[in-house]
């Protein structure tokens, strides 16, 4: 009840915020009622998602588990028709990272598809997967610093520089703008920021960190986050998921290599 009046269970959150707005009630109402209106949203998901497992075969479930580079669908650097179908019809996939660009020879004139030649690329393999009876496909791009693998696209300074600024509300902003960027080539999932703590000076990737503080590593990177994942202010657009990394203790390799062996103590680990 809210100020002696009956709340029904089913009553979404802007119904309960009618019902307050009408007669105040005790705060502690609100936040049970507003509580209760999620917890049968979450179940409605709850029920759709084991709707849907219900549906999928041993096969195909294996298959959303799985994520696979973009190269494997192209040549050329551009879509190859008969590998997506392969791919798809043969693994079911659940999600595409990268660029055709990834790696790429700076030497060349092209730096990455544009917005527009993205879209493209991801309206056909969706409409793959679902003359398939997939589920949607989830795209992801390593946007770290800007979305720079979407030409055209603002591009900014690596981590390291923005952790010299210590503004929160420059990386922010910062976060916003790649969420943009990346949102208007069709792909929702953004592979930064970088959460690495820059211990091993000679580790080939230092540049791509907030550097070797972890509290400025943690304060500028919950900005980013909050900036990319933030209402892009397009109605068109859904919104962005950032995705922090990489593992505990990958940026300090004994040799310097990247992706090298790493051997640090449960000390040295929380201490660093």
């Amino acid at each position: 009840r809210i100020g002696g009046t009956p709340l029904p269970l089913e009553m979404d959150a802007c119904q309960v915020s009618a019902r307050v707005r009408m007669r105040p009630p005790p705060w502690g109402w609100v936040v049970l009622a507003l509580a209760l209106a999620a917890q049968s949203s979450a179940a409605s998901a709850d029920t759709q998602v084991d709707e849907l497992l219900s549906k999928m075969t041993l096969h195909e479930k294996v298959g959303q588990m799985m994520q696979i580079d973009i190269s494997l669908l192209t040549t050329d650097k551009l879509l190859d028709k008969a590998k997506l179908r392969d791919w798809l019809h043969k693994y079911r996939p659940s999600s595409i990272l990268n660029s055709p660009y990834s790696g790429r020879d700076c030497t060349v004139a092209k730096s990455g598809w544009t917005a527009q030649e993205w879209r493209a690329f991801v309206r056909e393999a969706q409409s793959e997967a679902q003359a398939l009876g997939m589920p949607p496909l989830l795209f992801g791009l390593d946007s770290v610093h800007g979305a720079n693998y979407v030409s055209g696209a603002t591009i900014f300074p690596h981590q390291i520089a923005l952790g010299a600024t210590f503004d929160r509300e420059i990386a922010r902003e910062v976060g916003f703008a790649t969420a943009r960027d990346t949102l208007a080539a069709g792909v929702p999932w953004i592979f930064s920021p970088i959460l690495g703590i820059a211990t091993q000076p000679s580790w080939a990737r230092v540049f791509e960190t907030f550097g070797e503080d972890p509290l400025v590593s943690a304060e500028l990177g919950s900005a980013l986050i909050r900036g990319a994942q933030s209402e892009s202010g397009d109605p068109q657009l859904p919104r962005a998921a950032a995705c922090m990394k990489h593992y505990f203790a990958y940026s300090h390799p004994e040799s310097g290599q990247d992706r090298g062996p790493t051997w640090l103590s449960d000390q040295d680990l929380r201490d660093r």
